[in-house]
């Protein structure tokens, strides 16, 4: 008499559980959780916000009233008299420092959060302004179509850093747990367990700093962004918006400093070595840690033929040919 097949345990249900609580924990930090002092500035637009709830007094981390919080801590320094010492540091010097945090602030939205804005109310300011940061970043003049960057370049990448990018949503699960037995496996940390688009929301909406309340506004913004924006338009803000080290920002800017060429005409073994940077931009510099560098370029080319991104002569042309840096060293890849 044959047993009846026990039906496999959809997912879904524990996929969505997890999400549920993981969202669930991160409103009640937000709540509950310490709040450190925010500048005074900052803390009256979301006085300000909170008595008259218009988009027009949302804390706006990159327009007007940033820069005016900051002309108006730079005036005061202007306007400072007869600077009393204290310490080896002037008033003036004080408000002069005080006036550049607060312009380097300016710059990102998620920054805010590490300067005490209340949390929901960071996170709504953030979600209303995506699409108008988006836009700017697009309107640079060096910003880079997908359309225009090389396949293999975009195959590098994914496969080195999310190679299921356009199968899951914008957390990956399984992913987390496939990385963490790879480089368990390893014994070596080769793989992230970070989507593409969570690593593209945490350059350029917030901070690095790896906290439970962050992580957790990275997959709240990550989600909203995903149903928003295709992948191509994901992946594209991706290209646009890392550091690829060097002082690199974006592929455009990182193809010009490494190989004094547009990104349209990278190779196969170029495409590697960018695509191998975001993992550790200043440790894995070319010029100054080659073979730590040419480690990760071989993995990413492992990687490539691993997912039937290349060929075995592609793969073993790559090796052979290395990477030609823009000061004419060459990075050797062959063993």
């Amino acid at each position: 008499m044959r047993k009846k097949k026990t039906p496999k345990k959809r997912r879904l249900p524990q996929i969505l559980g997890l999400t549920v609580l993981f969202v669930l924990l991160f409103i009640g930090w937000s709540m509950l959780g310490p709040q450190p002092k925010m500048p005074e500035p900052l803390r009256q637009a979301a006085d300000n916000f909170k008595q008259n709830p218009k988009l027009k007094n949302v804390i706006d981390l990159t327009g007007e009233q940033a820069k005016a919080a900051t002309d108006k801590i730079s005036g005061a320094g202007e306007k400072v008299g007869n600077p009393q010492e204290n310490g080896n540091v002037t008033l003036p010097d004080k408000v002069g420092k005080l006036a550049g945090s607060a312009a380097d602030g300016a710059g990102k939205l998620g920054k805010q959060v590490q300067q005490g804005a209340d949390s929901a109310l960071v996170k709504a300011s953030t979600i209303w302004h995506v699409e108008e940061t988006v836009n700017t970043l697009r309107s640079d003049p060096d910003w880079v179509s997908l359309a225009k960057i090389p396949a293999h370049m975009r195959k590098a990448l994914l496969a080195i850093e999310d190679h299921d990018f356009y199968k899951h949503g914008a957390l990956d699960i399984t992913g987390i747990a496939r990385a963490a037995f790879a480089n368990l496996k390893a014994g070596e940390v080769q793989q992230g367990g970070s989507t593409l688009t969570q690593q593209m929301v945490k350059n350029v909406f917030l901070s690095s700093e790896q906290t439970f309340t962050r992580k957790a506004e990275e997959a709240v913004l990550a989600t909203w962004i995903e149903r928003k924006y295709s992948k191509d338009e994901v992946l594209e803000m991706y290209f646009n918006s890392t550091y690829f080290g060097a002082g690199a920002y974006g592929i455009r800017d990182a193809s010009r400093k490494y190989f004094g060429k547009e990104p349209g005409l990278l190779t196969i073994p170029e495409s590697a070595m960018l695509a191998a940077m975001p993992y550790a931009p200043s440790a894995l510099n070319p010029y100054e840690n080659p073979t730590g560098c040419a480690k990760r370029v071989r993995l990413v080319l492992k990687e490539m033929l691993r997912y039937g991104y290349i060929g075995n002569t592609e793969y073993n042309n790559a090796l052979s040919q290395g990477v030609v840096l823009k000061n004419g060293r060459t990075l050797l890849l062959e063993r």
